[in-house]
């Protein structure tokens, strides 16, 4: 077997598996920033939030209610930002590609951010 053959046919074996693990991730990073939102109000206010967010037509008035938290509590807010920023550097660090080559790259693709010199 050629070893494209054999690193093509173990990656598609293996992609499940690294498709659940980032699932997995988002899972977590999720739940911790809904406890975080959910955190000031009272068990009446979150039991509302969660009914307002599952249904589309009541999206604008949970968000709206958020808001007005975030606006009257400044440490509420500083807790979520910093949450928001560090769950954002969390996905992307781990859906990252780095790519070390001191040869001549005929194509590059990236979905992500370039960053550095790179010549065509």
């Amino acid at each position: 077997m050629e070893p494209i053959s054999i690193a093509t046919t173990a990656l598609s074996f293996a992609a499940p598996f690294l498709l659940k693990t980032g699932e997995k991730i988002a899972e977590n990073i999720g739940e911790s920033i809904w406890n975080l939102i959910k955190k000031p109000f009272s068990k009446k206010e979150q039991e509302s939030l969660e009914s307002d967010l599952q249904k589309d037509s009541n999206k604008e008035k949970a968000i709206e209610t958020i808001i007005a938290k975030l606006n009257s509590d400044l440490q509420y807010k500083v807790d979520l930002e910093n949450a928001v920023s560090k769950a954002q550097q969390e996905l992307t660090a781990y859906y990252q590609q780095n790519i070390n080559n001191n040869g001549n790259i005929e194509k590059q693709i990236n979905i992500q951010n370039v960053t550095g010199n790179i010549t065509l």
